[in-house]
C-alpha cells in the first residue's frame, strides 16, 4: 500500500508586513541591498557590543520596564516604524537597528501596538542601550556642530570677501574720477593760459609802439619851436 503524496510544508517568512514595507521604504537610503556600510553602522552605533546586549532582551524587559505613561501625542509622525520625535541620531539609529539586528525588530513587531506604543518602545528601547550608544551619539552631536560652526565661518568670509571687493571698486571708482577730474582742471588752466596769452598779444596796442610814437612827437615838437 502506497502511501499518498508528501506535502512539503512551504517555509514561512519570519519578516512582518510592516517590517518589509519598511525595508522596501527605505531602500534609497540603505547601500547594496540594505546593507549599511561598516562605517555607517558604527557611526550610529550599531555595534558588535549592542548586538550582543539586545539578545539578552525579553518582550517581558519592555512589558515590565518602569515608565511613566505620556500623555498620547497623536500629532507626532510615525513614519515607517520609527518615531519622528527622536533626535536625528537616533531616527537612524533606529532605521538601521530594525534592519540589521533582527532581535530588535521582532521585539518591536511584537510589542507595537499591541502592547504599547511606539513612542514607548523606543523610550525603553534607548534607555536599556543608554550606555552602549551615548559615545556614538555624543561623537555624531559634536562633529554636526563642528561642520555648522565652519559653515557660519565660510559664509562669513564669503560676506566679508564681498564686502571688501565692493569697498576696493568703490575706492577705485573715486580714484578714477578725481583723477579724471584733476586732468579736466589741468586742461581747463593750460587753455586759460594759452588763450590769456593770445588775447594779451592782440588785444591792446604794443608798449613799444607807443613809446616810439610819443618820441617821435617830441620830435616834432623840439623842430617847430627852433623855427620860431
Amino acid at each position: 500500500m502506497s502511501s499518498g503524496p508528501s506535502h512539503s510544508s512551504k517555509p514561512t517568512s519570519t519578516s512582518s508586513p510592516l517590517l518589509t514595507r519598511f525595508l522596501q521604504s527605505h531602500s534609497s537610503i540603505l547601500p547594496h541591498s540594505n546593507s549599511p556600510s561598516p562605517s555607517d553602522l558604527e557611526k550610529f552605533g550599531v555595534t558588535d557590543d549592542l548586538r550582543e546586549f539586545v539578545k539578552g532582551l525579553a518582550v517581558s524587559t519592555f512589558h515590565n520596564f518602569p515608565v511613566q505613561d505620556e500623555l498620547p501625542t497623536s500629532d507626532v509622525q510615525t513614519v515607517s516604524n520609527v518615531r519622528q520625535d527622536l533626535t536625528e541620531w537616533q531616527q537612524k539609529h533606529a532605521t538601521l537597528v530594525l534592519t540589521t539586528v533582527k532581535e530588535v525588530s521582532k521585539l518591536r513587531y511584537e510589542l507595537c501596538p499591541r502592547l504599547m506604543k511606539e513612542r514607548k518602545f523606543w523610550k525603553i528601547y534607548f534607555t536599556l542601550v543608554s550606555s552602549h550608544v551615548a559615545p556614538y551619539e555624543k561623537q555624531y552631536m559634536e562633529e554636526v556642530k563642528l561642520k555648522e560652526a565652519e559653515k557660519i565661518k565660510e559664509d562669513n568670509l564669503k560676506q566679508t570677501s564681498a564686502v571688501g571687493e565692493t569697498n576696493k571698486s568703490e575706492v577705485v571708482g573715486k580714484s578714477l574720477t578725481s583723477r579724471t577730474s584733476t586732468s579736466s582742471s589741468a586742461e581747463q588752466d593750460l587753455d586759460t593760459f594759452l588763450l590769456g596769452d593770445f588775447e594779451d598779444g592782440d588785444g591792446g596796442p604794443d608798449d613799444d609802439d607807443q613809446t616810439f610814437e610819443d618820441d617821435f612827437d617830441k620830435i616834432d615838437s623840439s623842430d617847430v619851436e627852433d623855427e620860431k
